[in-house]
C-alpha cells in the first residue's frame, strides 16, 4: 500500500479474520462489565450498600492487581491454560452466586475475589494478536481505534443489559451467566491464535544460563509506555467524584450523567479520529502529546467547573482517552518483544483500573477538604508528570531499547543518562 495514506475502517475489517478477532473482543468484555455491576446490585440487595461497596472494590482489585502475574504465566504455558482458567473463573463465580444471602457475607464476597483473581487474560491476548494479523503500522492504527472505540461502547451498553437481565432474573443469576460468557470468549481466542502466524520465540525459553525475562513496569519503555495510562485513569477516577460535586453547584446533581456521557464520548470521538488520520510523528512524540492534551483538558476542567459549561470541559478531558490507549497500544507493537507482548497489554488494562480506584479513592478525600476545581489541577499536575514520563521513550525502537530486553539473575548497573542496563 501507499504509506502516504491510512487505510479506511472498511479496508481494515476487510483483512481476513479481523472481524472474528473484532467481535471475540467484543464477546471477552461483555463479562468485565457485567460482572461488577451484577456483583454490586446483588451484594447490595442481600447485604446493604456498605458490603456491596467492599465486594466490588475486592473484585476490581483481584482482577487488576494480579492482571500482569496472569497475563505473564498464561504466556509461558500452553493455549489450553487460557480457558482452564476461564472455567476456574466461573465455577469460582457461580459458587458466589449461590452462596450469595447466606448470612456470612463473608463466603460469597472471598468467592467473589478468588473468581476476580483468576479472571483470564482474554483481552490482553487479542491485543497482541492484531500485531500478528495485521499486515504494517498503519493498519494497526486503524484497527486499535476501531477496537478501542469498540471497547467504549461496550461499556456503555453492558449496565443496560446487566438492568434489562435483572428484571428478568435474580442477580446472583446475571453474575453467573455474565461469567459464562468467559468461556465462548477463551474457545474463540484459542481458535484464532492457532490460525495466525507464530509470536515468535521466546528469548527466555531458548537459553538454559539463567538468562530471564524481566517484567516491563521494570524497563524504560514499560514505564513510558504505561504511566500515561495510569494518569489516564487517575482523572477518569477523580470525574466520578468531579463531576457530581460540580454539577451540584448549578443544577441538580441527576444531570451529572449527562457530563458521564459526554466523557465516553469524546473518547469514542478522538479514537475515530486518530484512526483515521496519517500520523508523521514518531509514536514517542504521538504519546506526549495525546497526554499532554489530557492536561489541557483537565486545565479546561478546573477553569469550568462550577459553570455549566462543565459537560464542555469534561468532553475535552475525554477526547485524548482513547488515542491515548491506542498509541500505547502501537508502542508495545513496536517497543515490547512479542513473548511480552500480552503481559504490557494487561499492564496498560490494570494500571487504568487501578489508577481509576486511585483517583475516585483520592479526589474523593481531596474534594471534601477542597472542591471540584483544586482536584481538576491536582489532576492537571499529575498528568504533565506523566506528558514528561512518555517524553523520556526513546525516539525510535532498536534492538538496544526493547522492552524485551533480557537481563541476568544478577542485577546489572543502569546508566543514569539512557536509563539501559549497562
Amino acid at each position: 500500500m501507499n504509506d502516504t495514506t491510512t487505510p479506511g475502517y472498511r479496508t481494515v475489517l476487510a483483512v481476513p479474520r479481523a472481524r472474528q478477532v473484532l467481535a471475540l473482543g467484543v464477546l471477552s468484555r461483555l463479562p468485565s462489565g457485567l460482572v461488577p455491576f451484577a456483583v454490586l446490585i446483588s451484594f447490595t440487595q442481600q447485604y446493604g450498600i456498605g458490603i456491596a461497596g467492599l465486594a466490588a472494590g475486592a473484585l476490581l482489585l483481584a482482577i487488576a492487581l494480579p492482571g500482569p502475574a496472569r497475563a505473564r504465566w498464561c504466556s509461558t504455558r500452553p493455549p489450553a491454560a487460557v480457558p482452564l482458567m476461564a472455567l476456574a473463573s466461573v465455577l469460582l463465580f457461580a459458587a458466589a452466586a449461590s452462596t450469595t444471602g447466606l448470612r456470612a457475607w463473608q463466603l460469597p464476597l472471598a468467592l467473589t475475589a478468588a473468581a476476580g483473581a483468576l479472571f483470564p487474560p482474554l483481552t490482553p491476548n487479542l491485543r497482541a494478536a492484531w500485531s500478528r494479523l495485521m499486515p504494517d503500522r498503519q493498519y494497526l492504527q486503524s484497527i486499535h481505534a476501531l477496537d478501542s472505540t469498540a471497547e467504549e461502547l461496550t461499556f456503555v451498553v453492558t449496565p443496560l443489559l446487566g438492568t434489562a437481565a435483572m428484571t428478568l432474573a435474580d442477580a446472583r443469576w446475571v453474575i453467573a451467566a455474565g461469567a459464562l460468557l468467559l468461556l465462548p470468549a477463551a474457545a474463540g481466542l484459542i481458535r484464532v491464535l492457532r490460525t495466525l502466524p507464530p509470536a515468535g520465540e521466546d528469548p527466555a525459553a531458548s537459553t538454559g544460563t539463567g538468562v530471564r525475562q524481566r517484567s516491563i513496569i521494570r524497563t524504560r519503555n514499560g514505564r513510558g509506555i504505561t504511566v500515561p495510562v495510569i494518569a489516564l485513569g487517575l482523572c477518569g477516577g477523580a470525574l466520578t467524584v468531579v463531576i457530581p460535586a460540580a454539577c451540584a453547584r448549578y443544577a441538580d446533581v441527576i444531570s451529572s450523567g449527562y457530563s458521564f456521557a459526554a466523557f465516553s464520548l469524546g473518547g469514542a470521538v478522538g479514537g475515530l479520529a486518530y484512526g483515521r488520520r496519517k500520523w508523521a510523528a514518531s509514536l514517542r512524540t504521538q504519546h506526549t502529546a495525546a497526554t499532554a492534551a489530557l492536561v489541557a483538558g483537565t486545565l479546561l476542567l478546573a477553569a469550568l467547573a462550577a459553570s455549566p459549561l462543565t459537560i464542555l470541559a469534561v468532553f475535552c478531558v475525554g477526547l485524548p482517552l482513547t488515542p491515548v490507549f491506542v498509541v500505547a497500544y502501537l508502542l508495545v507493537d513496536e517497543r515490547i518483544d512479542a513473548p511480552q507482548q500480552v503481559e504490557a497489554n494487561a499492564w496498560l488494562g490494570s494500571g487504568y483500573n487501578l489508577g481509576s480506584a486511585t483517583g475516585a479513592a483520592l479526589g474523593g478525600q481531596l474534594l471534601a477538604l477542597t472542591g471540584p476545581r483544586t482536584v481538576a489541577l491536582a489532576l492537571a499536575g499529575t498528568a504533565a508528570a506523566a506528558t514528561l514520563i512518555a517524553h523520556r521513550l526513546p525516539d525510535t525502537a532498536t534492538p538496544a531499547n526493547r522492552g524485551g530486553a533480557m537481563e541476568t539473575e544478577l542485577p546489572a548497573p543502569e546508566d543514569s543518562h539512557t536509563g539501559r542496563t549497562a
